[in-house]
This record gives structure tokens, sequence and C-alpha cells, in this order.
């Protein structure tokens, strides 16, 4: 006796559940991705920011030391001297306080900018001397 099975054709491809779990698993490593991209653009954005900082400071400082600003405090523009790279607005302040003995004086420079709604602040204090 001869018997014939008639077996079904194997089917190929995937199944509506497995497609949809498979796309669902590749969002949420997109959504992670993401967040991790904007994490370290804007770790980018202030450390950029934090050099410009910086720079603005050494930038007065050296102008402080050089005599070519007064030892005078306030505010000091520095929109001829310094342009950062990044897309901030620096504002510098110098605290200058005559010391002991006679032509040594304190000098406290700090630039503020906003960096995406954050106050950053770099603030150098040094002594000069100008007899």
């Amino acid at each position: 006796m001869l018997t014939l099975f008639h077996l079904a054709p194997r089917q190929r491809g995937f199944s509506l559940i497995e497609a949809l779990a498979a796309i669902t698993i590749f969002g949420m490593a997109v959504v992670v991705a993401a967040g991790f991209l904007d994490a370290h653009m804007s770790a980018a954005r202030r450390l950029e920011a934090r050099s410009d900082l910086v720079r603005a400071v050494e930038t007065v400082l050296e102008s402080v030391r050089g005599g070519t600003l007064p030892m005078v405090s306030g505010d000091v523009d520095l929109t001829d001297e310094f342009q950062p790279l990044s897309s901030i607005r620096v504002r510098t302040t110098v605290v200058v306080t005559a010391k002991n003995p006679q032509g040594l004086f304190s000098v406290q420079v700090e630039a503020r900018a906003m960096v995406r709604s954050e106050d950053m602040a770099v603030t150098i204090a040094t002594q000069v001397w100008r007899p």
C-alpha cells in the first residue's frame, strides 16, 4: 500500500508578529541613539562655549598685563579683540583691588554667557605689578 502524503509547501518570509517585533526593537534603538546623540551635541556645545569663555578671560588678562586696559574695575567690551568660536554672547567683567606694597594689584576677570538656558561663568584671578 502506497500512501501519499501531501505536504504543504514551506512558507517563506516573516509573520506579521515577527515584523512588528523587529520594527519595535529597531524603533527603540533609534530613540536611544537619538538621546545619546543629543547629549553628545549638548556636551560639545558646552565645551566649546567654555573654551570661548576661557579665551575671553585670557584676552582681558593679557590686555590688563600689557597696559592696554586701565587698572580699573568694570565691564570690558571685547567686540574688536575677541570673536567667539561658538555662537554665544560673552560678557566680561574686571575687578581690580589695590594691594600692599604700592603698585601691586589683585585682578579678577570673569566671563559669562548663556548656553542653552544654562548660565556659564569662568573666573581667573591673578596679581599684576604696575610700578
